[in-house]
């Protein structure tokens, strides 16, 4: 199958065609000009375009059977035109249209874990906005809502493990935690995510559908943080629980600074946890997901 693939550059696209190329797939990528050597395996043919701008997509599609949606943002930057909205909402329209002349009849939406409609946080509710205007086009859809990702680190680009990995490392005696770190997740690896979607590409059973994908068991953020120091064998240090509305407050008045680390929304994703309760369309591919760390 000729696959296109939107937000490819990233750690989780790379991986994504990767396991696409090696279950025999063409995959065509879109990038912009110089962000070539954002994509490390040589079979992947370049379309040069910007989801941000139309006219750049007239011929990005041609030859492809399906369109995989992976752009995501986790933090906006209005004044330099990065945004929610651009890249979840207009980026999915702007590309689909392009699509429908095209004649492409599959398009697989990566969104998120926990999305909903009427949310103050922008991110999950622009994803959500973007799986109600793909679900009512004439296309053959599949939406997945991966929780978390996570895997080893590469080159490439920064993810999960080793955000958190840094922010362990941050101080010389105490690891940072916002509020009790109860908090549940349920990362799921990344190369099983990319396995999911690879195999579900042209899959008539997964057409029109959404699916929750989340790893093999929830775990605390407590629990994260141990398992990473015990992985890379860092120093173990104690805890410091920093009360939620504390940090919450400061990212309000400092979030606008780009160097500042966290925002509101991030605050309120992380405190909220991110679980799933079931692991449904691994049983349905016979994939059995992998634990963290």
């Amino acid at each position: 199958m000729n696959v296109f693939v939107a937000g490819g550059t990233g750690y989780i696209g790379n991986h994504v065609m990767d396991t696409l190329v090696k279950d025999g797939h063409r995959v065509y990528a879109l990038v912009r000009r110089g962000s070539e050597q954002k994509v490390s395996n040589k079979h992947i043919e370049f379309r040069y375009g910007d989801i941000s701008d139309p006219a750049s997509l007239n011929s990005t599609l041609d030859g492809c059977d399906a369109v995989i949606y992976l752009i995501g943002l986790i933090r906006e930057f209005p004044s330099k035109g990065i945004s929610f909205e651009l890249a979840h909402v207009d980026g999915v329209r702007h590309l689909y249209t392009r699509a429908k002349l095209s004649g492409i009849k599959r398009w697989v939406q990566i969104s998120a874990n926990g999305v909903m409609p009427d949310t103050p946080d922008g991110y999950r509710r622009t994803k959500y906005r973007a799986e109600e205007f793909i679900k009512v086009q004439d296309i053959n859809y599949t939406i997945v809502r991966p929780s978390v990702v996570f895997g080893e680190e590469t080159d490439r680009s920064v993810n999960f493990v080793t955000t958190v990995k840094n922010i362990i490392q941050s101080t010389p005696f105490l690891v940072p935690v916002i509020g009790n770190g109860d908090y549940r997740m349920q990362p799921v690896h990344v190369d099983d995510l990319a396995k999911v979607i690879s195999m579900i590409v042209d899959r008539p059973s997964t057409f029109n559908k959404t699916y929750s994908v989340c790893g093999a068991k929830s775990v605390s953020y407590n629990d994260i943080i141990d398992s990473i120091t015990l992985r890379y064998n860092l120093k173990k240090k104690m805890k410091i629980h920093i009360p939620a509305m504390l940090v919450r407050t400061l990212a309000a008045l400092l979030q606008h600074i780009e160097s500042f680390p966290v925002t509101v929304e991030q605050i309120d994703m992380l405190v909220g946890g991110n679980t799933c309760g079931d692991t449904y369309l691994f049983d349905e591919l016979g994939i059995t997901p992998k634990g963290f760390i």
